[in-house]
């Protein structure tokens, strides 16, 4: 940064303060925004906390160094209108940069991921087209609006454009002059990979954040908690020794840093492989207080999926249902997976082999996600034949001798890793169970064989209050029908008949909210 620039920001600052002139402070923060961010946290920090919030909402650049302002966001009524054609015209490329920043930021901080993604690709696609003077300094900006654009995409869930973005912000902070952007990058690139379940990617990007400068007092926060939530995700995923460790190292549940989703994805997937997950809920329960998770963004998709996965350990297969039903048409790629998981619990082959289809077709997926996937396609194959093909034992085996994978095996029945160990070589059993064989697996319920007339007598139930009515409704006898009760309560071992509808709840996907007869 430009001696001179800095000097010359402080002074106009401090003067400004002197007046207490709110207009006349707010301009002289913008005029000199990127040198006072860089050299003057704490003086940038206490000019902002001086405005009233009003000055501060007019300005959305302003939001960044506001240290109310992710508190705020939660729980204040305040919203940004679009920014007006007028405005625009009478800004020059400098501060048109600064404001649509301000407003893709400000609406990230509100939990508006659309609104906030629709800026993130205006700004992408400005850089590109229109010059800005700042932009082409060695201390300029351009590295951090590539960051803050990739941190947008990366908040909705798409990890695959937000690595393009870190990728453009990486080299362009290699050339600036600011010793600590480098560090920051990276370590946004790193939870990125960590997300996708590309580990190894995850690891050198983080050890290469670690090499770096140390943060500086303007991004010491946002570069810390995102290389501990990346560092816990990577050890989520192997199951490693100091995964407590790592966990308690996270931000707490209130946390106001983009990086919390991150945070509580590490949190439950830690839990859930550990079988907590009744603590998994909990911990859903303590984020969703401080949090508004809308349907369609990451974080949405992070709670969604855990408490589905939560309550499918938990064997309380209708709530689960339940909540996959609330979501409707905004799941995002974990719940699609989290819905497979669920369909293979309760039987539901047909659900599972559409889910599978769809998502083994999607080419956003990460690398752990593919794998994912084609794991949970072996599990259905192994749970509708009684076993494997030696293609897909092969591959299994293969994934299965990688510790990155070890909380995806962790999450698969016994019954699959037996099948796969009498059909492959020696060697490659040998290789996955030397790196699986502490690991607890998914224990499947004993579920009860229904004929197809108690099933139908089952759904009955639900909607029918009296023998005669089922009866009436299935065209056979009340005696039939007293018949077939007895058999369904003794297989379901309930003796009546809102038992019964509880159990079904869970047995049969097509009651998922059944409503007990009066």
């Amino acid at each position: 940064m430009n001696p001179n620039d800095a000097i010359a920001a402080k002074v106009e600052v401090e003067r400004a303060l002197s007046t207490g002139n709110h207009e006349l402070i707010a301009r002289s923060i913008l005029f000199h925004c990127w040198p006072l961010f860089n050299t003057d946290w704490d003086l940038m920090r206490a000019a902002v906390s001086a405005l009233p919030r009003d000055v501060i909402e007019e300005h959305p650049v302003l939001l960044i160094t506001d240290p109310m302002s992710y508190t705020s966001s939660r729980i204040a009524t305040w919203s940004l209108p679009a920014i007006h054609p007028d405005t625009a015209r009478a800004l020059s490329p400098d501060q048109l940069d600064l404001l649509i920043l301000g407003h893709m930021i400000a609406h990230r901080m509100k939990g508006n991921e659309s609104q906030a993604l629709d800026y993130a690709r205006q700004f992408a696609h400005r850089i590109i087209e229109t010059r800005a003077c700042s932009r082409d300094r060695t201390d300029g900006p351009l590295w951090f609006y590539h960051l803050q654009i990739g941190s947008t995409f990366l908040s909705a869930g798409d990890t695959a454009r937000a690595l393009l973005e870190f990728s453009s912000a990486t080299q362009l902070a290699r050339l600036s002059i600011q010793d600590d952007a480098v560090r920051l990058t990276l370590s946004r690139t790193a939870l990125a990979h960590a997300v996708r379940g590309s580990l190894d990617n995850a690891d050198s990007a983080l050890a290469d954040a670690f090499m770096q400068a140390p943060p500086s007092p303007a991004h010491v926060r946002s570069s810390t908690a995102t290389m501990v939530a990346a560092s816990a995700l990577i050890s989520a995923d192997r199951m490693t020794d100091d995964l407590d460790e790592k966990i308690s190292a996270l931000e707490p549940y209130d946390s106001v840093e983009v990086t919390w989703p991150f945070a509580l994805l590490a949190r439950t997937r830690a839990l859930l492989a550990h079988e907590h997950p009744h603590e998994a809920l909990e911990a859903l329960q303590l984020a969703s207080q401080t949090h508004a998770a809308r349907p369609g963004s990451f974080a949405s998709d992070v709670m969604t999926s855990a408490a589905v996965e939560a309550l499918t350990a938990a064997e309380e297969f209708g709530a689960a249902r339940k909540i996959l039903a609330q979501d409707g048409a905004h799941q995002g790629l974990f719940t699609q997976l989290t819905a497979v998981r669920l369909a293979l619990h309760t039987d539901d082959f047909g659900s599972a082999a559409n889910g599978i289809r769809i998502l083994s077709t999607d080419p956003t997926l990460g690398l752990g996600q593919r794998v994912e996937c084609a794991l949970l396609a072996a599990w259905l194959q192994c749970a509708r034949a009684g076993d494997l093909d030696e293609y897909t034992a092969a591959k299994v085996a293969r994934w299965g001798a990688n510790p990155d994978h070890r909380r995806l095996f962790a999450s698969v029945p016994s019954v699959l890793i037996e099948r796969v160990t009498a059909r492959v070589p020696a060697q490659s059993s040998e290789s996955m169970t030397a790196n699986i064989s502490d690991l607890q697996h998914v224990l499947l319920r004993s579920r009860p064989q229904l004929t197809g007339r108690e099933k139908r007598v089952l759904e009955a139930i639900t909607t029918h209050g009296t023998t005669a009515a089922i009866a009436r409704a299935l065209h056979v006898s009340p005696n039939t029908i007293k018949s077939q009760l007895r058999s369904l309560y003794r297989k379901l071992g309930c003796s009546t008949r809102q038992e019964a509808i509880r159990i079904a709840a869970d047995l049969l996907p097509s009651i998922a909210n059944p409503a007990v007869p009066s």
